[in-house]
């Protein structure tokens, strides 16, 4: 005999039914909605000239290629004395900060909101592990400077940007450059991480005869919550334009 279904039973079945429900179509929309969020979201503006590498799969792909980017504007801080993820975190704050209205509007009084734009930038300008060629070392120095930078909408001008209330937000403008850039699906990048791909782009680059110039950029166009599968991170380094 198959036993009775209570009015009780009945009742719980149908709203873990709805619950199970509900959470399948949230982890469904969740990345949909991050997705389309980051893809509107303006972007430094750039030409590609050369491709180094293309290696996709059905969810994670790497490429490397030289890019030639326009000028655009910077807020950037400066950290010093700190690991990535805390000059990451530190940098974010203080850069969100200045866009969300912790400053002063050129044109009027009172402050003014600066629409958020991708990708958040890190430059390593120092940290012995990222910026060696040898094979990765397991210790963190910790000693690390940082740069953390936020593109600009490229409505504006130097002139015409709001200025910041902190004094350690600067305004930079970044001039036309050529960057390799190798870009991979994953997790927010860890020095770890960030040291193999660098070493990673540097060996295509010998392999193409390219030098490179200069500091390590991170940059990383999804929110820390986005899923790894979704999330878009890059190295650039500068390379002599032809």
């Amino acid at each position: 005999l198959k036993p009775l279904k209570t009015p009780h039973m009945v009742a719980l079945t149908t709203v873990a039914g709805s619950v199970a429900a509900a959470a399948g179509a949230l982890l469904v929309a969740w990345p949909i909605a991050i997705w389309w969020e980051v893809r509107k979201l303006e972007k430094p503006k750039y030409v590609v000239t050369r491709t180094l590498k293309t290696r996709q799969t059905p969810f994670f792909g790497t490429t490397a290629e030289i890019r030639s980017y326009a000028p655009f504007l910077t807020a950037e801080v400066t950290l010093e004395g700190c690991d990535m993820n805390m000059a990451m975190g530190s940098g974010f704050r203080q850069v969100a900060g200045f866009i969300f209205g912790k400053n002063k509007a050129v044109d009027r009084e009172g402050a003014e909101k600066v629409s958020m734009t991708s990708p958040v930038a890190m430059e390593v300008v120092h940290n012995e592990k990222i910026g060696m060629t040898a094979p990765v070392m397991s210790q963190q120095d910790g000693g690390g400077v940082y740069k953390v930078a936020f593109t600009m909408p490229s409505k504006y001008t130097k002139d015409t940007l709001p200025r910041p209330d902190n004094p350690n937000v600067k305004i930079i403008e970044v001039p036309s450059r050529t960057m390799a850039v190798l870009t991979w699906n994953g997790g927010v990048p860890r020095e770890e991480t960030t040291a193999s791909k660098t070493q990673e782009l540097r060996a295509l680059l010998a392999a193409a005869g390219v030098k490179s110039t200069g500091s390590v950029h991170v940059w990383g166009y999804h929110p820390p919550w986005a899923l790894p599968i979704q999330r878009i991170n890059e190295i650039l380094l500068e390379v002599e334009s032809k």
